[in-house]
């Protein structure tokens, strides 16, 4: 087994400025940076004249093949990265008149410029006919922006509501209903009739227009490869996203679609918090595809250069897409005016360095479906059922990772699952309030009885509103609202944490509601809620044989970043050492532990810019004598370390090992 993790370059050329200095200094970037593939942009960001004619379409291809003749000779494929199908924003520009392109309506009315309908049957003819142009020259991959999709950037956000579309709506309800008062409905509490019947729609035409456009291409180019480019599960959610059928239709006889998750720092932001949203959206939107397509995540340096992102925060996202086994990444370097290769970034010695590591890093990889840990568990339907009091479309945003986040931030395994409606039993499960508001009663039934569960506030809700409270032996709740005036601080008496007695953690900063439980049976107390003249308000973390609960629920502004604390994750850990099988490190702030079910290997990640001494790591019914240790040295080259591991009384695994700041390591158990 010795496959390549594959390097494409995303590069803008404008013919006007391409001199032949910049032609070389592509070649040589390419030749040293270990390049597969050169996905050239086509009317693009600030050289884009929004939706062109397919003339002008006819002369952007015609420029790239004559420019990617060096390239192909030096055995580069070709592909190709049109930046518009229905258009990211209003940029100052309206439709070209002999365009049959309707403009798109937003929820409040407003009409857009240059973004296309997409239930227009003028745009469908003329995106699907334009891509025919593209394939013209059979670039190997072909790819749809992330503009393919509803919800639009800011100010102008989610579409649309034009009067055709109001049709439709209106039809399939058998109302007449405005804008304005479809929308109202729409927007209101959990699922309803109306919210469905835009869902509907909007599935439906973005299948449509996908089938078209995949038709086109393999009519022109049967060998070329379909490729989707996406931003947010969550937002994706909000237009009934099929993430598999999408790509499946967009899937030749022998080309299966690709995907490129978006790897969420376009800027370089603390490691810390990269380690959360990486998991909310990369680790988020492989769940949701599947393993049937490749992924490349993209990795783009915005507004470019250095002063943007540290080449070694860049080298950390490169090796970072091994924990969602990624065959290869997308890299949107350089400016997209058509400066071509700027040789001050150095980015050619870093590429060049990073390849044989993450060569390996591909070659002894961990699918999702292949892991093991506590499961997580999604819906892509999601936004159907997400109740909202605030009726607003922001509300619709529906979160199902936060136990994700947490989970792998704190180093415990997780294994997230694109959930269909398939059995889950004698598993450890962590559910989130919207996911649980996915299932029916007897799913949440089933789902309950049958595992071990994790449970937060969200989810504690939405069992009381069904009637459900029996299944973790309660018999009523109070959500306590944030900063009300009652609960203050967390405290787990009788108990030491991090050598702290009776330690604490907020309840008022940073977090979302308390939602108190009165139990109907003996339930394990770890902790209680406290106001601040130090009242005993009622239990808060609570667990038993079957469950474990955390009744705080998802702050809109701030998620769960109270929880983030070695407190927390101390008490977790302490129950899955005596109650569960779960692996996790130990002692190692901010590191991820993947690993495979059948726990043969693991790869570990330091999410911190400090370096960890020792690798701790908690594993039960299984001997572990020696691991051998595959990472990069300080002169980033490639090594290997075959080291002895130690059992300490509590059943804690310990290898000597360093883990560097931004590090990732591959770890196989030989014994």
């Amino acid at each position: 087994m010795n496959n390549p993790y594959r390097y494409t370059l995303r590069l803008a050329v404008d013919k006007n400025v391409y001199t032949a200095e910049k032609k070389q200094r592509l070649i040589d970037f390419v030749k040293k940076a270990h390049i597969s593939d050169v996905a050239f942009f086509l009317n693009q960001e600030e050289l884009s004249d929004t939706h062109i004619t397919l003339d002008k379409a006819k002369e952007l291809i015609k420029n790239v093949d004559e420019i990617s003749q060096p390239l192909k000779e030096l055995g580069v494929t070709i592909s190709l990265n049109p930046w518009t199908t229905m258009n990211h924003s209003d940029r100052g520009i309206s439709i070209k008149p002999e365009l049959d392109i309707k403009p798109m309506v937003n929820y409040q009315g407003v009409t857009s410029l240059s973004m296309a309908c997409p239930g227009y049957s003028g745009w469908a003819d003329y995106i699907s006919d334009i891509y025919a142009i593209w394939a013209s020259i059979h670039p190997h991959e072909l790819w749809l922006e992330d503009d393919f999709r509803h919800y639009k950037n800011a100010p102008f956000k989610l579409g649309c509501f034009c009067d055709d579309h109001m049709k439709q709506y209106n039809d399939i309800l058998q109302t007449d209903l405005s804008r304005e008062e479809f929308v109202h409905k729409m927007f209101t509490g959990g699922e309803n009739i109306y919210r469905n019947a835009y869902l509907q729609v909007a599935r439906k035409e973005i299948f449509h227009v996908a089938h078209m456009i995949e038709q086109k291409v393999h009519a022109v180019s049967p060998t070329t490869t379909l490729g989707l480019m996406s931003s947010w599960p969550e937002v994706h959610a909000l237009e009934g996203r099929d993430w598999q059928k999408l790509l499946d239709l967009m899937s030749g006889e022998d080309t299966p679609a690709v995907s490129r998750p978006h790897l969420p720092a376009y800027n370089e932001v603390s490691p810390q918090q990269y380690a959360r949203d990486f998991e909310k959206y990369t680790v988020a939107t492989r769940t949701e595809v599947g393993d049937k397509h490749k992924i490349y995540p993209e990795m783009e340096s915005f507004l470019y250069s250095p002063y943007a992102k540290s080449n070694k925060f860049t080298q950390f996202q490169l090796d970072t897409t091994s924990l969602v086994h990624a065959d290869g990444v997308l890299l949107n370097m350089f400016s997209m005016m058509g400066d071509g290769i700027n040789p001050t970034y150095r980015y050619d010695a870093l590429l060049d360095d990073d390849k044989e590591f993450l060569d390996f890093l591909y070659n002894h990889g961990v699918d999702i479906e292949q892991r093991g840990g506590v499961i997580v568990p999604m819906n892509q339907d999601v936004a159907q059922t997400k109740i909202d009091e605030e009726g607003t479309l922001e509300g619709l945003v529906a979160s199902q990772t936060q136990w994700l986040e947490f989970l792998s931030t704190m180093g415990i395994a997780t294994k997230p699952l694109n959930y269909i409606d398939q059995e889950i039993k004698n598993k450890c499960v962590a559910v989130t309030g919207n996911f649980l508001n996915t299932l029916n009663d007897d799913q949440i039934t089933q789902l309950l009885t049958r595992n071990f569960v994790l449970l937060d506030g969200d989810a504690v809700v939405i069992l009381n509103n069904r009637h459900l409270l029996n299944l973790i032996n309660a018999t009523s709740i109070e959500v306590l609202k944030n900063r009300s005036g009652q609960q203050s601080f967390e405290q787990f008496d009788g108990t030491t944490i991090s050598g702290i007695s009776d330690p604490r953690i907020t309840m008022l900063t940073h977090t979302g509601d308390y939602v108190r439980i009165q139990y109907q049976s003996q339930v394990k107390v770890h902790s209680h809620a406290y106001d601040r003249f130090e009242n005993n308000l009622g239990p808060v973390t609570v667990s038993d044989d079957k469950f474990y609960i955390l009744p705080m629920t998802d702050s809109p502004k701030y998620g769960w970043q109270a929880q983030y604390t070695d407190i927390r994750e101390g008490d977790i850990k302490h129950f899955f050492e005596e109650q569960l099988s779960v692996p996790h490190l130990v002692n190692m702030y901010n590191c991820k532990m993947v690993i495979d079910e059948a726990q043969t290997q693991m790869i570990v990640s330091n999410w911190s810019i400090d370096n960890v001494d020792g690798i701790n790591f908690f594993l039960k019914d299984r001997s572990v004598k020696r691991v051998s240790i595959t990472y990069r040295d300080e002169n980033n080259q490639m090594q290997n370390e075959v080291l002895d591991v130690t059992l300490d009384k509590k059943g804690i695994y310990h290898v000597d090992f360093t883990v560097k700041e931004l590090a990732v390591v591959h770890i196989q158990f030989l014994d």
